[in-house]
């Protein structure tokens, strides 16, 4: 009893309803118009009817606007992906232009030099602080050996030290154990470069009295004959007139960037070592 009066509302409405439906379903072949009943019945489960298609409708459309969205934001998956790759190839395209102009710089300073030339990439580098060396991808089955010179469209890189049958080390003119006779270009002074790690190089054995200054380009003399005679070193950047010291502390910033060194060539000659 207690339920029957707590949901009494509900169950007579369901008891009509269902009581409208099945009259309205007896009369289904008949006009309307043409019985109270069907006219009642009418009146009755038009709006029920019309909920209910409304509610229908509304759902219809949030779930074709779900889908829509679905739909979009796979879309914005695939084009995302594709921008990535585009941008990936463009990436690939700029890096192979940049390397096809250095190729380019170091077949022009093959064909500007007697000696013949072989270019090689730097693949790896010393991971020890106190020498600078680099590894390149060419060895002896190449033709590169111990004391030949390696260097690139800026200037001198080092000399090689030992080479494999397929990978070289190269010694770099900025390792405190490299050196190479140069002269200054303008005063044809002669001295020795040696490598100053992290703050470049240093030109020793520079008189007092022989004319120096900032800014004069530093070339290979040639005297050794490993490096070729012109070949560029580096500009010199300070000079310490220190007149306790017999010979002037020069500074030198090198011709090449070895932070963004990548492509080189070696000169597939060396001296006599046994001379």
């Amino acid at each position: 009893m207690n339920f029957f009066r707590r949901y009494r509302f509900i169950i007579l409405m369901v008891i009509f309803l269902v009581g409208a439906l099945t009259i309205f379903s007896i009369n289904a072949n008949r006009n309307p118009q043409e019985t109270i009943s069907g006219r009642l019945v009418l009146e009755l489960t038009g709006p029920v009817q019309k909920a209910v298609s409304s509610v229908g409708s509304f759902l219809g459309e949030i779930w074709d606007s779900y889908f829509a969205l679905v739909q979009a934001a796979r879309h914005n998956e695939e084009m995302q992906r594709e921008i990535y790759q585009l941008r990936q190839d463009l990436a690939g395209y700029e890096e192979l232009k940049l390397e096809n102009k250095r190729l380019q710089e170091l077949l022009h300073l093959q064909t500007a030099t007697a000696a013949p030339q072989l270019a090689a990439r730097v693949v790896g580098w010393d991971a020890s602080a106190h020498f600078r060396t680099a590894i390149i991808d060419k060895g002896s089955d190449h033709g590169v050996l111990a004391q030949m010179a390696v260097i690139n469209n800026q200037g001198v890189v080092g000399r090689v030290i030992w080479s494999s049958p397929s990978y070289a080390k190269v010694i770099l003119l900025i390792d405190p154990n490299a050196a190479i006779d140069v002269l200054v270009q303008r005063s044809r002074a002669r001295g020795v470069v040696e490598g100053a790690g992290a703050e470049g190089l240093r030109l020793k054995y520079i008189m007092h009295t022989e004319e120096v200054a900032p800014g004069d380009i530093v070339i290979a003399s040639g005297e050794e004959g490993v490096f070729p005679k012109g070949a560029l070193v580096g500009r010199v950047r300070a000079i310490r007139h220190e007149l306790t010291n017999l010979f002037l502390p020069v500074e030198v910033e090198p011709a090449v960037d070895f932070e963004r060194l990548e492509e080189v060539a070696v000169i597939l000659q060396r001296r006599d070592l046994d001379k």
